[in-house]
């Protein structure tokens, strides 16, 4: 089994300059998340009021430049990013006073440090529970997958991951490589990212049979990058989107999660204005989804994982009252990367996400829906139709099962 998680860490803080909400510890670095790990040295993501005018924000980010020259200082990294009325900047450098100058700035609401992101293997079985099967009937034990054939026609899926294997024969050649953050291979060397992108739109292991995939990859073959390469891929997704015309017809899959980050959920938010549903794994620490992002993410739609067999949340799937919905995450066969018809049995609520994706995708093309909160809803509402309950959940947690509204 697979499971993506952001492994982010930053500095303790206090007080710089009484500024309110501004606190340093040890060299005096202002950085907002104190109690995550794994953080990257020299790496921030600075992240402006909601207040200022785009002018204010080109004013400051000129700034910062120009004073980097002066001071000769050297980034190999430094990128603005604009969503919808969100505005950031992640950069690299190694000044310390300039780090603390421009967290005082009174354009900037706070700075956040940089952390990477990995992927956790987990145990996994030679047989496949039919994920497929459990979502479109009331009940457990079906063997049948029961789906409209419009099938998620006209709606565009952007995986965000460790790309695509573009080739396998489950896309059809429905699948594209959209964008790279991680390095120049232009394929999936993990293997996690094709395996969700088969769960939402393969031939055979799809929810949604005639979706488009776009790969967005963030990570690299060792499952490995950082917060603000995703939320690069994040910027991405909202450009192409907007250049094509796709708003209200797009879905993003985030099969990743870790430490909750102000700037990740504020991307995510963004995004969701511009009219982009964006379904997220609730997480695989067995712990309250609230601690994770994006699974903490307010407009996210989070996929808690069950046992398809048996109805039962998954032991490590995470839970809370930021969980929407629940899918199958245990023993999912879907798209391998060996070859061009390989498979793989993963588990993790990696793999739950991708099924609620795909019904969000499917519930798109089928009913028209173009709105996360209105497709939350409409998912809620399927769900309740059935009966069915997750078995041993966790109380205030959700007991709904997604469910497409078409088997019995």
């Amino acid at each position: 089994m697979l499971s993506l998680k952001f492994a982010v860490s930053f500095l303790s803080l206090t007080l710089v300059n009484g500024a309110p909400g501004r606190n340093v510890k040890g060299l005096g670095l202002p950085i907002s998340n104190p109690n995550s790990a794994d953080i990257i040295p020299n790496q921030y993501i600075v992240v402006y009021h909601n207040n200022i005018t785009d002018s204010d924000v080109q004013v400051h980010q000129q700034s910062v430049m120009t004073t980097m020259r002066k001071r000769g200082l050297n980034t190999t990294r430094c990128r603005m990013i604009a969503m919808s009325g969100w505005r950031a900047m992640s950069m690299e450098f190694d000044d310390d006073g300039l780090v603390i100058d421009v967290a005082n700035a009174p354009e900037v609401n706070f700075v956040e440090a940089d952390t990477k992101v990995s992927t956790n293997a987990l145990l996994s079985q030679t047989n496949a529970t039919p994920g497929l099967a459990r979502i479109s009937h009331k009940d457990a034990g079906n063997s049948s997958y029961v789906f409209d054939s419009s099938a998620g026609a006209g709606i565009t899926a952007y995986v965000v991951d460790t790309g695509i294997r573009i080739t396998h024969s489950e896309f059809e050649g429905r699948a594209t490589f959209g964008a790279n953050f991680a390095n120049n291979v232009d394929t999936d060397e993990n293997g996690h990212g094709s395996h969700v992108a088969g769960t939402i739109g393969g031939r055979n292991f799809g929810v949604a049979k005639s979706v488009n995939l776009v790969a967005v990859k963030v990570l690299d073959a060792s499952g490995a990058g950082t917060n603000s390469q995703s939320i690069d891929g994040l910027q991405f997704v909202l450009d192409d989107v907007t250049q094509k015309g796709l708003a209200g017809k797009a879905v993003i899959n985030m099969s990743l999660g870790g430490p909750r980050s102000n700037a990740m959920n504020n991307a995510v938010a963004a995004l969701t204005r511009a009219g982009i549903m964006v379904v997220v794994a609730a997480g695989n620490e067995n712990q309250n989804a609230a601690n994770d992002s994006p699974a903490s993410a307010a407009t996210a739609i989070t996929v808690g994982a069950i046992d398809a067999s048996t109805d039962a949340k998954a032991s490590f799937s995470n839970f809370g009252q930021q969980v929407d919905i629940f899918a199958p995450g245990v023993d999912v066969e879907s798209v391998g990367i060996t070859s061009d018809t390989a498979t793989e049995v993963l588990s993790g609520t990696s793999m739950a996400c991708p099924h609620v994706a795909g019904l969000v995708s499917y519930l798109a093309s089928l009913e028209g829906i173009t709105d996360a909160a209105t497709m939350t809803t409409r998912l809620q509402e399927l769900a309740g139709t059935t009966g069915a309950r997750v078995l041993n959940n966790v109380r205030g947690t959700t007991n709904l099962i997604a469910y497409n509204g078409n088997g019995f």
